[in-house]
């Protein structure tokens, strides 16, 4: 009975996020065709477009409410951007709930109880909200390695006597991605009238990196107070080098301790894997007992309780 309420659950579910994705791309179509149509009848009146920027975290409309009353939508617009995936809130949260679904369908189909399918749901339905969280990682840190070059190249574009507007604009066209994008779009909020320091603030919420903060800061400081802006710009490059430095002994001294970790998480599933290879009798009541499945998910918690812990341990913010 349990197994059959999952499938159907899952292919209900499926079958809905099927058809919101199939329903906005028809729309999509049928939209374009209509304008095709119009454009090619010359007595016709063109369609009237509206030229507005869709701000809804998902085109299911309960979805979007909920999300809007959680204050999630825009925490999640706002990593799905930072990842640079081009993803709206609400097919993130559907691809979570279909990822548990999943999840908990192999659980019970595999071990036939419900315990074990729940702990699958947990494990496997935070995947795709982990992955977004791994690719806002890496852009973030793209974005972090390459921010002192473009540093340099507004502190050379400064000293030829360039305004730091066309400065900016150097920037935005001469470095490499992310860099390129997201400065662009502070050049084009100044473009459309946005006011200077706003739109740097700006630039601050789009990007989590903490070396930009202290280019926005100095940027602002000098605009207030005055000095030698290619100076400041140049030392600010000069202290994120020496962050990136620092940051490089830290990995060099904390890597035992990082290496313990990795082994002490995974020794104890490969001891267990090894022993249900050799000799699955010996293994067989840690999976078909009550006692010995309840010992298996006392383990793992345990074991992701310590990996947090020795994780906490070995960051050191610089």
């Amino acid at each position: 009975m349990i197994l059959i309420f999952s499938v159907l659950l899952f292919l209900a579910v499926t079958l809905a996020a099927l058809g919101v994705m199939l329903h906005r791309g028809g729309a999509t179509n049928r939209a374009l065709d209509r304008r095709l149509r119009g454009l090619s009848g010359p007595d016709r009146p063109l369609p009237r477009v509206e030229v507005e920027r869709d701000d809804r975290y998902s085109a299911v409309p309960w979805l979007d409410r909920l999300l809007r009353g959680f204050n999630l939508g825009e925490r999640l617009e706002l990593m799905l951007y930072q990842s640079g995936l081009n993803l709206k809130a609400g097919v993130l949260v559907l691809l979570i709930a279909l990822f548990a679904l999943g999840g908990y369908l192999v659980g019970v189909t595999v071990t036939r109880h419900l315990l074990p399918g729940l702990l699958t749901m947990a494990i496997v339905g935070p995947l795709p909200y982990f992955y977004v969280l791994l690719r806002k990682g890496q852009r973030m840190q793209a974005f972090a390695h390459e921010f002192p070059d473009a540093l340099d190249l507004l502190v050379s574009a400064l000293r030829a006597g360039l305004s730091f507007s066309a400065a900016m604009q150097m920037v935005s066209e001469e470095s490499p991605e992310p860099i390129r994008s997201e400065f662009a779009v502070t050049v084009e909020e100044q473009a459309l009238g946005l006011d200077f320091r706003e739109a740097l603030v700006n630039l601050t919420k789009r990007v989590d990196s903490l070396d930009l903060r202290f280019f926005v800061t100095a940027v602002i400081l000098q605009r207030e107070t005055g000095g030698n802006l290619a100076e400041i710009l140049e030392n600010t490059a000069r202290l994120i080098r020496d962050r990136f430095r620092v940051l490089g002994d830290i990995k060099t001294f904390t890597a035992q301790g990082r290496l313990t970790g990795a082994i002490l998480v995974l020794l104890p599933l490969a001891m267990a894997l090894y022993t249900y290879a050799i000799n699955p009798d010996y293994f067989k009541p840690m999976l078909e007992t009550d006692g010995g499945r309840t010992a298996l998910m006392i383990a793992g918690t345990m074991q992701v309780i310590g990996m947090f812990a020795i994780r906490k341990i070995v960051t050191i913010k610089v």
